[in-house]
């Protein structure tokens, strides 16, 4: 019967003897992959992980094991480090730790039980790292995505925008290779929180690029911020509570390089945001791709270079869309709304743009169960779902 190993481990060492030995130590448990440069131990790691634990040798040739772990961590940082070495010298057990945030430091020679022990608590240490991220990202995102579903039922003028600016955020994310992309999608999800407090024909001004009186200006201006302080008495949210903060902050004002970009993902953040909402607002008003662009060099100085230069190529979903009237009750999640829904006393429901949603199903049904909305719609469909639909009605005669 043939044994399915849920962990990888690596070992990195230049004694061929210690290699196999603990290759048979382990081998009925983990999958081991071994090493005998740092160099070797790199190339493994990138092209077989994920590894739930590495352990190094400390004294290697041309690459010893704190240079190796130090960047074992900026390749894979969930990994857990272990560091094996016959210096028992405690300052070089300090540098370990501190250079490759080291999990646990053993001495050689090393007994079978310490470095059975040892590496027990690593793997256990990876499936917790692992098991909280998962439940960061899906929990924590899924959460998001029906406060934002909600919001929209508040404030549907900003929130129908907020699926596509995540589409941008998440894009000019991953272009930029930045780390934890998620964090990005959700600040773009809740980064119009705020506006929850601004009148919605306001809002409508603003998008469709009408003029705002001082007051307007200035109570547009503070919605990062207010929604900054909704959003970060949530627990784990604080990051991107900072990040929304910062979605109006200009690039010159923030005297930063333009090569490189910073280390702070709440400056990162901010930067993303204003990008990629203001390259909507345009695509929104009917720019093409290449006209938002030079729309956005004219003013370069408000935009990080490296994340401008990443909307010259973004793909800006362009879907070929047929526009129907549907009542009410046939609306369904693959639907957009072509038109405003409000209701008899002129309150706006829904806004044009909108996606339709689960939640926003619940309460158009609850209008129409009061007569207080009309009984249909224009939306727009994707044009493949209608003729699939046309193909499958001719089938079935």
């Amino acid at each position: 019967m043939s044994v399915k190993y849920t962990d990888r481990i690596l070992v990195v060492d230049d004694d061929p003897n210690l290699l196999a030995a603990i290759r048979r130590q382990f081998r009925s448990r983990f999958m081991i992959f071994t090493a005998e440069s740092g160099p070797e131990g790199l190339r493994i790691l990138c092209n077989d992980g994920p590894f739930s634990v590495v352990i190094s040798d400390m004294r290697m040739p041309g690459m010893n094991g704190i240079q190796f772990l130090a960047r074992a961590s900026d390749l894979s940082p969930d990994t857990v480090r272990v560091m094996l070495t016959g210096n028992a010298d405690l300052d070089t057990a300090m540098h370990a730790v501190n250079a490759g945030n080291i999990f646990r430091f053993l001495v050689k020679p090393c007994q079978k039980d310490t470095m059975e022990w040892a590496v027990d608590a690593a793997v256990k240490q990876y499936r917790l790292v692992v098991a909280e991220r998962e439940l960061l990202e899906r929990t924590l995102k899924g959460s998001v995505e029906l406060l934002t579903d909600i919001l929209a039922l508040v404030n549907p003028v900003a929130f129908s925008r907020t699926s596509r600016i995540r589409n941008y955020a998440r894009q000019i994310a991953g272009r930029l290779r930045l780390s934890g992309v998620w964090q990005y999608e959700l600040a773009a999800l809740l980064s119009l929180t705020g506006c929850i407090a601004l009148p919605p024909d306001t809002l409508s001004r603003f998008y469709t690029g009408e003029t705002l009186s001082a007051d307007e200006q200035e109570l547009f201006a503070k919605h990062p911020k207010l929604g900054r302080n909704l959003l970060s008495k949530i627990p784990r949210l604080e990051t991107i509570a900072e990040m929304i903060a910062r979605q109006q902050s200009s690039f010159a004002a923030l005297a930063l390089s333009g090569d490189t970009l910073p280390e702070d993902p709440t400056v990162i953040g901010g930067l993303i945001l204003k990008a990629a909402m203001d390259f909507d607002t345009l695509i929104s008003l009917g720019h093409t791709q290449t006209q938002a662009f030079v729309e956005l060099k004219k003013h370069q100085e408000e935009y990080h270079p490296l994340i401008l230069e990443v909307l010259r190529s973004i793909e800006v979903v362009d879907v070929e869309v047929e526009t129907k009237v549907v009542g009410i009750w046939d609306l369904n999640n693959l639907m957009v709304l072509a038109e405003d829904i409000r209701t008899r006393n002129d309150l706006l429901v829904a806004a044009r743009g909108q996606q339709v949603t689960l939640s926003m199903l619940a309460l158009l049904h609850n209008y129409i169960g009061r007569n207080e909305i009309k009984k249909e719609v224009r939306v727009f469909v994707p044009a493949s779902t209608v003729k699939k639909r046309a193909r499958d009605a001719q089938a079935a005669v």
